[in-house]
């Protein structure tokens, strides 16, 4: 797939979504296939089909704004092999002439199969980027044994509580979306903002995610 020109200035009015934006994602490491949810698809420019039955990490890969691909390759690789969680500001290129800046937060681990895969969630933050610059150093933070921020660990329960909406009838879920969207979001925002750029770092206990489906 061509690479996709790069962009340093995105108004926020050319954002098809809204900050609030928050998609899922899981990963078979063994077949390399990614899938993701409607809202991970639409951030991504990807059809409801690729994210259904999933895109290679070389697909997800040329998304990327250029610059990110090579940054931190033993830290994503680690992860991937070893386990662990990991936390990922950084640069997509969803479209021709447009950039956004996502948070992905993410933990690997290995299954009684022995098959590795990761799971996660996935936040449109570019409308935090001051004046819609969108240029500047990606950061990766990863651990294979966690301590937890406060930040990381109100995330783990906003993310239980998203997944126990989904048990409620639709009524009452809607009603409950929006708050707990806002508060994934601004949670994802003070742990990206915390993040320290070129460190491995202590993140927190293991992921638990909301299902996809």
């Amino acid at each position: 797939m061509p690479r996709r020109s790069s962009n340093s200035i995105l108004s926020s009015a050319s954002l098809p979504l809204t900050t609030l934006s928050i998609g899922l994602w899981e990963e078979d490491v063994s077949t390399d296939r990614i899938r993701g949810d409607a809202v991970m698809g639409q951030m991504y420019g990807l059809t409801d089909a690729e994210v259904a039955e999933g895109i290679s990490r070389s697909h997800l890969f040329s998304i990327f704004h250029p610059d990110e691909v090579s940054r931190d390759p033993e830290l994503r690789r680690s992860v991937r092999e070893q386990g662990g969680l990991f936390v990922w500001e950084h640069r997509i290129m969803p479209a021709p002439g447009i950039v956004r800046w996502v948070l992905v937060r993410g933990h690997y681990e290995r299954g009684p199969d022995g098959r590795m895969r990761g799971r996660g969630i996935v936040i449109d933050v570019t409308d935090t980027r001051a004046d819609g610059h969108v240029d500047g150093p990606s950061r990766y933070l990863a651990a294979c044994e966690t301590l937890g921020s406060p930040a990381e660990t109100m995330a783990d329960g906003a993310l239980k509580l998203w997944d126990l909406m989904h048990q409620l009838d639709d009524d009452s879920a809607a009603r409950l979306r929006p708050s707990l969207k806002a508060l994934l979001f601004e949670l994802g925002r003070q742990i990206a903002a915390a993040l320290p750029d070129g460190q491995v770092a202590a993140a927190s206990r293991p992921f638990r995610d909301p299902k996809l489906h």
